[in-house]
């Protein structure tokens, strides 16, 4: 992270008596049009202030895009996030400077983020979240995710990275406050308002954890331990796609449990393991036959790089379920990114 998203950000009154929060829309400039365009059509809404991300590879996690507050808030939505992207350690001047502890909560739009920090490894899916601290190295790897939200501040006590559940009241609660304060829905024009807002987003996050850490959720029952367990799976699923080797068995393995337990976790699905992992690695080359940035490799290459050893068998596999051939689907994607760089296209 860059300094300013490292802590809490510079409040109001450090800078002006009055400064009305107002939303930023910072995109990078060294994509081309065709990356650009669908970015732009992901603003909710237009009346924001613009200016230059510079370059997305020096941007958290090298996002193409990033919509926060001006004056800084910690609240980050970040567009078009790598697949894998490391957090720094904060060098020996930023914690010097701020007395708390640096806390950086992710919470992917879509896919699944998998973070890695103290020897610990978390995984996230869509409406959930983590929660980790912000001064230490992290590694994140992110599969099909589009946006990423993020809320850095800092806290009292130190925080060891957790998961969060999708249905804990507290992270519902922070997604619905901050998600009004980014579309400018709440008036929060003056320094004293500014500040409140970071508080209350602030008393939010140790209600969040405080209900995560509890041994039952709030009705009294446990924990649903077959469904968390499938999202982990699911989540290994992802990050182990070109391993040609990947099975059930390791996977069953590396958690201590039976094949036959995961099984029955995908038979509650209405399908099969293999079946899943095959409908994974078929999307995924899916979305790198489109990727603009990845014109440079071949069919096959895609092909090995999401894990299948038979080229033959990725092709039929491939047109069964897209109804086309991967070329096909390269060429028609091909034609629209052209279309989209001609001059004279209209936005």
């Amino acid at each position: 992270m860059t300094k300013r998203h490292h802590s809490r950000a510079l409040s109001c009154s450090d800078s002006a008596p009055d400064c009305p929060l107002v939303p930023l829309w910072l995109i990078a400039d060294d994509i081309d049009e065709y990356a650009r365009k669908p970015l732009e059509a992901r603003l909710p809404w237009k009346a924001v202030h613009r200016d230059s991300l510079g370059s997305f590879r020096a941007a958290p996690f090298q996002s193409k895009a990033i919509l926060q507050m001006q004056p800084d808030l910690g609240l980050m939505s970040c567009f078009d996030p790598a697949q894998r992207w490391m957090l720094p350690n904060a060098s020996p001047e930023e914690m010097a400077r701020d007395a708390g502890k640096h806390v950086l909560i992710v919470r992917p739009s879509d896919g699944v983020v998998i973070v890695e920090q103290n020897g610990q490894r978390r995984t996230c899916m869509q409406r959930e979240a983590i929660v980790l601290d912000a001064s230490a190295a992290a590694t994140f790897v992110m599969h099909d995710v589009g946006r990423i939200d993020c809320l850095s501040m800092t806290r009292d006590v130190r925080t060891d990275m957790r998961h969060i559940a999708h249905d804990n009241s507290g992270l519902i609660a922070l997604g619905h406050y901050a998600a009004a304060i980014m579309r400018g829905l709440l008036p929060m024009n003056s320094a004293a308002l500014t500040d409140l807002a970071v508080d209350h987003m602030s008393g939010l996050v140790n209600a969040m954890i405080a209900e995560a850490d509890a041994p039952t959720r709030p009705n009294g029952q446990p924990r649903d331990r077959a469904g968390i367990s499938l999202l982990a799976l699911k989540a290994d699923i992802e990050a182990g796609l070109g391993q040609p080797s990947l099975s059930l068995e390791q996977l069953a393995s590396s958690y201590g449990v039976t094949t036959r337990y995961f099984q029955k976790l995908f038979e509650a699905e209405g399908r099969t393991f293999s079946d899943y992992l095959l409908e994974r690695r078929l999307e995924r080359a899916f979305q790198m036959l489109r990727d603009g940035n990845r014109m440079d490799r071949t069919v096959s290459t895609i092909a090995f790089e999401v894990g299948f050893g038979d080229l033959s068998y990725f092709n039929r596999t491939f047109k069964k379920r897209f109804n086309a051939t991967p070329r096909e689907i390269r060429a028609r994607f091909d034609v629209v990114r052209l279309a989209a760089l001609a001059p004279g296209t209209s936005a």
